[in-house]
């Protein structure tokens, strides 16, 4: 069962890490404001649809433990709570926006990364 629950969330991640990939290309391709603001609405969209799911399978890790692998987890909700939020302040024109939002992105990886550590781990030692 914790196996599955591991593989569950590093799906679920694994999507959002996509979306945020294509905030990021939208950054760098669309120059035209309007149609990257378009954009940027269909992806926070699409990124609060995935976040239900990501939310659901922490959860169950959280549950099924062990603690270091539960705080792992929890971390990257917490660094996909920050991204989309960083996405809503770019919608809303934030400058600092487009900045931001690499860094957050580049957090969100490393939490997904000791999250996969940690499920290592807690497999080794099952």
């Amino acid at each position: 069962m914790r196996r599955a629950a591991y593989l569950e969330l590093m799906g679920h991640a694994h999507v959002i890490g996509e979306l945020y990939w294509r905030v990021a290309n939208a950054l760098r391709q669309i120059p035209e404001p309007d149609q990257r603001l378009t954009r940027f609405e269909e992806l926070r969209s699409e990124l609060r649809e995935a976040y239900d799911p990501l939310m659901h399978s922490v959860r169950v890790v959280v549950l099924e433990g062990p603690p270091t692998t539960a705080e792992a987890a929890q971390a990257v909700l917490d660094a996909a709570l920050n991204g989309n939020r960083c996405l809503w302040r770019i919608i809303c024109g934030d400058s600092d926006g487009h900045a931001r939002f690499n860094e957050v992105q580049e957090a969100y990886l490393r939490c997904l990364g000791r999250f996969v550590e940690a499920a290592r781990t807690a497999m080794e030692a099952s």
